[in-house]
């Protein structure tokens, strides 16, 4: 059965790859936009679609993604949760992790997005189709997903428009199979940048894995400016919380050294934050875009 959802999803993925290309007459041209200018504002090579071994985040979440790019699954006994997808090359590296970990592609019944940048959903779309899974997303996501078109301040090259099925709001709760994810709305990167919570046990000890981080809020630009009163609020809701293991978009630099470790399982996780390491993240993060909200503010005609 395997076989047949993995044939699929890299023979689609190929084709919408090969129709978006027919349809420019610079063939790496995309959008009006040239590879040379898409990698210069990307900042990053698909190097980072390479394949990675999945392995255990704590209890019954998992590292599903290439060597840079995350995706994740939450799998429970009525259906899994999956976490961003990654790039269409990406297709041909999550359906093998999961299926590596035991489990099958076919039982996923929600994904999730932390944001609408191609690197991290571009192969949503068809992963729905082969699936059936539901899409759940921020509201403010929703403008981005349903066009295809890249929203955010890095303007890449979008991506194939995604069927969304749920809309969230900030603070809303994904149930099932007896797995809670909470997602909170942190606007900046894209509109919609959602970061996410996972309650899980382990060895009789509850843990809480956070995916993302801290907003990036964009000031002083006249298209894609963030509103201060909805990065704040974002920075008192993070507050709120008190995760334990955190895994950000690209996690390359944060697996360095860690990966064999990772993968044997070993407790406690290398990937648990310190005590009080979540907090000065926070603090760090809401000082510096104080400091550059005043300095817009002073400078305001």
């Amino acid at each position: 059965m395997f076989k047949v959802l993995l044939a699929s999803i890299i023979i689609t993925s190929t084709a919408i790859t090969d129709n978006v290309l027919a349809q420019s007459s610079d063939p790496l041209a995309i959008g009006g936009k040239d590879t040379a200018w898409f990698m210069s504002r990307v900042g990053r090579s698909d190097l980072d679609s390479e394949p990675q071994e999945p392995f255990k985040i704590a209890g019954n979440v998992y590292y599903v993604g290439s060597n840079n790019i995350t995706s994740i699954l939450v799998a429970t006994p009525e259906g899994h949760v999956l976490l961003d997808t990654g790039t269409q090359k990406m297709g041909a590296v999550v359906f093998p992790n999961i299926v590596t970990l035991g489990f099958s592609p076919a039982d996923i019944k929600v994904m999730l997005i932390s944001h609408a940048h191609y690197d991290h959903m571009e192969t949503m779309e068809t992963m729905r189709r082969i699936t059936g899974a539901t899409v759940a997303a921020l509201e403010a996501e929703i403008p981005s997903l349903l066009s295809g078109h890249d929203h955010g301040i890095n303007e890449t090259w979008g991506h194939e428009p995604i069927q969304v099925g749920r809309i969230l709001q900030s603070g809303d709760n994904i149930n099932i199979g007896g797995s809670t994810v909470k997602v909170i709305w942190t606007p900046g990167h894209t509109p919609g940048t959602a970061t996410y919570f996972i309650n899980t046990q382990e060895d009789g000890k509850t843990y809480q894995v956070v995916f993302g981080g801290p907003p990036s809020p964009v000031t002083n630009h006249p298209t894609y400016d963030t509103r201060p009163e909805d990065v704040l609020n974002a920075f008192a809701a993070l507050r709120e919380m008190d995760p334990d293991i955190r895994i950000n978009g690209h996690p390359q630099n944060l697996f360095e050294g860690k990966l064999e470790a990772l993968w044997a399982n070993v407790r406690p996780s290398p990937l648990m934050l310190a005590p009080g390491e979540w907090l000065e993240l926070l603090d760090n993060s809401e000082t510096e875009y104080r400091r550059r909200l005043a300095e817009v503010t002073a400078t305001a005609p």
